[in-house]
């Protein structure tokens, strides 16, 4: 009885230990829960805080932390982002630095680095929840050797024997942790949830950076276009270096502060050397004072100066050109030679540093650093150096029209000589011009003046004859014979008069020729001044070439009347137009032509509030190249010696000052007309 009451005993005693150790775990459990809870909610409360993508490094932070309170040790975490389209990532990286201090880096880099990032793909494209990689031995050397080379990762000196490598996934990114122990399931099913949680702030990440990317674009567009009014309001070119102030202002308040200079280089391709216009922060006490000037440098001078002369005569858009102390150094020296504001500027220390250019036409625009530059920097570059192809127009156009306005002011003063000797020449060359056509009109004016002084010399034969014979019959006292030879000596004696001044009128006229204008205008009688140098012309060419002949037609409307012109001027006109008609119907029956005969017709014609006056012939005609040159001054088709090339142009512009016009219709082989158009009321 006593051994079963003992064994009932022992057995209820297993039972309540039993009972509590599954309580104990139950506790254990629900604490582990809680914990983990309380980790994730740490996380969540840091993405809710986020007010910047930015913060997304301060969330892998939080994340390190809580994970080592959670027992998983690691040994670095991190949170990265895909750029599927590249296939690289964004990482956010928190780690203990040797002192103990946690710190945190950004990273982007191509997945294929190393096979680390790598194997990632495969895992994600199978939609598996994680990739694990482990590296052992030289493997894990190699890792953080390659890390250090191309993210500038601190070199680590102590290094594990063997690392595991765990990306966990979550929509558009992943959680990265290095640990030294294997995760056990549990530890893989919390990074799991943990992942969870980050696709949830990933949401908000994306949010944040487009809100980000459209104000970052509004400040860049408002950046560009203070540049870009700079530029369109520069009215010398020096004032360049005013631009170059604005550029490097406005890339420090992008977030460039850190800029040393901004620089614009404009490149001679035949001299192969480039102007250098900059801007520098000022060496003195106003923290935003900036420092501006330009300098020309000789590209072959030093070693900068040829990595940029390599880069203008390549197809590369960008260039970065890295200097050691040693190059920096030959580079600032020269620099300071040739610019006057810069010696003293950098002092003794010397440094590495690196110049980021970009091409625009015909230069490069240029911001110096001390390090790598981001592809947002280099987009931001690019989009600056399109503003200063604009800004080089100006500031070539500029310089261009300086250049003009010294050319002009020179070219002024030979104008201003050559037209003073110009008008000098210009009146010769028109009273050439003028005594020319009297030259060629000398045998006409002799042939009718001849015909005046035939009649009167005739009639004053007649005369004598007639007086001779009036003395005998008053001697005789034949009074009625008297009064009759009285009756034609008087009517002989109106004919002479009227030879006379028509002889006298042929010798005014010819005096008003060759003479200057009185540009006076006074009623003449068109169609008489057309008939009266038709004659002249026609007996003039006879008188020097017995064997011309041609046919002269006129029709005038009797209309007309008077019309208010300067008739030694548009006699002028007439008489050129006709002596070319003469011309061209003589040059045309010279060439031997069957049956042709010469003819040239003179119209006048009143046409509404115009009066139109004609020549035409019936020769060769003009072409119509020379059609388009005819009223050229010094332009003319006959050989040299035989015309100045002024009458057709002194004729245009003396029929335009009438308020009038001329034209010519030709027909190559048939002939041509000139008309004249003059306003009756002139």
């Amino acid at each position: 009885m006593d051994n079963q009451r003992q064994k009932k005993l022992m057995e209820e005693n297993a039972s309540f230990k039993k009972q509590l150790t599954d309580q104990s775990v139950e506790l254990e459990h629900t604490r582990r829960q809680i914990e983990i809870e309380a980790a994730l909610d740490k996380v969540r409360l840091r993405a809710g805080a986020m007010r910047s993508s930015s913060e997304l490094g301060g969330a892998s932070a939080v994340l390190f932390q809580q994970l080592n309170q959670l027992g998983i040790n690691t040994i670095q975490t991190a949170v990265g982002i895909f750029d599927d389209l590249n296939e690289a990532m964004e990482l956010w990286l928190t780690s203990y630095a040797e002192s103990g201090e946690m710190v945190r880096m950004l990273y982007y880099f191509n997945l294929h680095i190393h096979p680390v990032f790598e194997n990632i793909i495969p895992a994600r494209q199978d939609n598996k929840p994680y990739a694990l990689t482990i590296l052992s031995g030289n493997e894990v050397r190699l890792y953080y050797r390659t890390m250090s080379t191309y993210l500038s990762v601190p070199k680590q000196q102590v290094f594990n024997e063997t690392e595991y490598f765990y990306s966990f996934f979550f929509a558009g990114g992943t959680i990265n942790v290095i640990t030294n122990q294997p995760l056990i399931e549990e530890q893989c099913r919390i990074m799991i949830r943990f992942a969870q949680v980050f696709g949830l702030m990933y949401t908000r990440f994306l949010d944040l950076q487009k809100a980000e990317a459209s104000v970052r674009e509004a400040q860049i567009e408002s950046a560009l276009e203070r540049v870009r009014a700079r530029a369109q309001a520069m009215q010398e070119p020096e004032e360049l270096k005013d631009v170059t102030q604005v550029f490097r202002n406005e890339m420090g308040i992008l977030g460039k502060s850190e800029l040393e200079t901004c620089d614009i280089y404009i490149y001679d391709e035949k001299s192969r050397k480039s102007e250098c216009w900059f801007a520098l922060k000022g060496q003195s006490t106003e923290e935003n004072k900036l420092v501006s000037d330009e300098f020309e440098l000789d590209l072959h001078d030093t070693w900068v100066g040829r990595e940029m002369l390599r880069f203008y005569q390549s197809a590369s858009k960008e260039v970065s050109i890295t200097m050691t102390a040693n190059v920096y150094k030959e580079w600032i020296r020269y620099c300071e030679q040739k610019c006057e504001t810069l010696r003293g500027y950098y002092g003794e220390e010397m440094r590495e540093g690196t110049y980021h250019l970009y091409k625009f036409s015909n230069g490069a625009i240029s911001q110096s650093d001390a390090s790598v530059i981001s592809q947002e920097s280099w987009d931001l570059l690019k989009r600056v150096a399109s503003v200063f192809s604009l800004a080089y127009s100006r500031f070539k156009d500029l310089t261009q029209a300086r250049i003009d306005l010294q050319n002009l002011k020179a070219e002024k003063s030979r104008a201003e000589n050559a037209l003073a000797e110009l008008k000098a020449t210009q009146k010769q060359l028109i009273q050439s011009e003028k005594m020319a056509s009297l030259g060629e009109l000398t045998a006409g004016i002799a042939h009718e003046i001849q015909n005046p002084l035939n009649f009167v010399n005739n009639f004053s034969e007649v005369n004598k004859e007639l007086l001779t014979e009036l003395n005998e019959e008053i001697k005789k006292g034949n009074y009625d014979e008297v009064k009759t030879i009285a009756k034609d000596i008087t009517e002989n004696e109106e004919k002479i008069r009227h030879h006379g001044k028509r002889a006298d009128a042929i010798v005014k006229g010819m005096l008003q020729h060759s003479g200057s204008s009185s540009g006076q205008k006074e009623p003449t009688d068109i169609n008489a001044l057309a008939g009266e140098y038709l004659r002249l012309a026609y007996h003039g060419l006879r008188a020097k070439d017995k064997s011309f002949n041609a046919t002269m037609k006129t029709d005038f409307d009797e209309s007309i009347g008077n019309i208010n012109i300067i008739p030694q001027d548009i006699g002028r006109v007439i008489l050129n137009l006709i002596n070319n008609a003469f011309y061209a119907v003589d040059e045309k029956k010279k060439s031997g032509i069957q049956n042709y005969e010469p003819t040239v017709s003179v119209r006048t014609k009143r046409n509404s509030d115009k009066v139109e006056i004609s020549v035409s012939d019936n020769g060769n005609g003009i072409s119509q190249k020379v059609l388009d040159k005819i009223f050229q001054p010094f332009f003319t088709t006959k050989p040299t010696g035989q015309g100045t090339g002024l009458g057709l142009s002194l004729s245009y512009d003396i029929i335009k000052a009438h308020g009038g016009r001329i034209k010519v219709e030709s027909k190559e082989g048939e002939g041509a007309e000139f008309i004249i158009q003059i306003p009756c009321s002139v």
